[in-house]
């Protein structure tokens, strides 16, 4: 049975906390990546027609992976309250959607997300995982997990596979989106 992250030691709101808050974070996913990734396995394999998914941490296992990602995607409809909320926090012309993605999704994202990592950090041993500090606590990265070492850019696998489940949910993107970005991220090493 897949866990839903319900553990971290902060909320996701990393631009409000201060760098001893934020070291908690990377205290967290240490302590935690390798069950995350078994979590995402189990449930996975699993899935009618996905027990033959080989998680051997390659570019051809996020094949799968973006396939299954992509038909297992959850949404719920927001309440009138909450689009209310939400409406009130986005300007009158910025159109915005009456739905969010669900929690088990948003959990399912930072997992696929360590997946995503690892693929790059067993691909390439050079790199490695590190926690972002920046200057600007408005920094995207700032206090997260993130892999160095792309030219000038570093990758943010949770986040960037956040963005994917919202292309996935506008259909936007499609299932093989895991598999395309990894491409495109490695062309920057």
């Amino acid at each position: 049975m897949y866990e839903i992250i319900n553990n971290l030691p902060i909320d996701y709101e990393f631009n409000t906390k201060s760098t001893k808050e934020l070291k908690l974070y990377n205290i967290w996913f240490t302590e935690n990546k390798s069950d995350r990734i078994n979590q995402l396995i189990k449930l996975v394999k699993s899935t009618p027609s996905y027990e033959k998914w080989n998680p051997d941490f390659t570019l051809d296992s996020l094949d799968g992976l973006g396939k299954w990602f992509y038909e297992n995607l959850e949404l719920v409809k927001l309440t009138k309250s909450e689009y209310d909320n939400k409406r009130k926090e986005v300007p009158s012309y910025i159109e915005i959607d009456n739905w969010d993605l669900s929690i088990r999704t948003r959990s399912l994202v930072v997992d696929i997300g360590i997946y995503f990592g690892e693929v790059f950090v067993n691909t390439h041993k050079q790199l490695k995982w590190e926690q972002y500090f920046s200057k600007n606590k408005k920094d995207v990265d700032n206090g997260h997990m993130v892999i160095p070492k792309f030219g000038k850019l570093e990758l943010n696998p949770i986040l960037v596979t956040l963005s994917i489940a919202w292309g996935l949910a506008r259909k936007t993107k499609n299932n093989t989106c895991l598999y395309d970005l990894f491409k495109i991220w490695q062309d920057y090493l």
